[in-house]
């Protein structure tokens, strides 16, 4: 494998990773962080509110890679076509329901429109992350 070809597909497996760590960012505001007092003196099996929301917090790994993909996506938003851009990056990275072929008749788009947005969709998370 090349060069691009290594942190071309990195970059992929991070984009769709984008769900997990959002619901994983996500859900760490939802936790109550007030004291349960009761017959347990307030401490329970699966720990305090404050307890569990700091393990589940991202990493610092999975907050850079979960910022790089949010700023790609506030960047591709404010393009021409923008939400025609993330209808096609939804359907083949996260609903995983479409090819990135067939999702460019969903949008509609040529095929070569289609690539040519998700190239440059690729390219601005790998830039925000640093790689090559």
């Amino acid at each position: 494998m090349n060069k691009r070809e290594d942190w071309w597909e990195y970059t992929k497996r991070i984009i769709r990773s984008y769900p997990a760590l959002r619901r994983k960012a996500e859900s760490v505001g939802d936790i109550p962080c007030t004291p349960a007092y009761g017959a347990s003196g307030g401490h329970s099996s699966g720990g305090s509110p404050v307890e569990r929301a700091v393990v589940d917090r991202l990493t610092d790994k999975e907050q850079r890679r979960y910022d790089a993909v949010r700023a790609a996506i506030s960047a591709t938003e404010a393009m021409k076509h923008g939400r025609q851009r993330m209808e096609l990056i939804d359907c083949v990275y996260w609903k995983r329901s479409h090819t990135l072929y067939g999702a460019a008749m969903c949008v509609p788009v040529s095929e070569a429109t289609a690539k040519r947005w998700n190239g440059t969709f690729v390219r601005l998370v790998a830039e925000k992350l640093n790689l090559p």
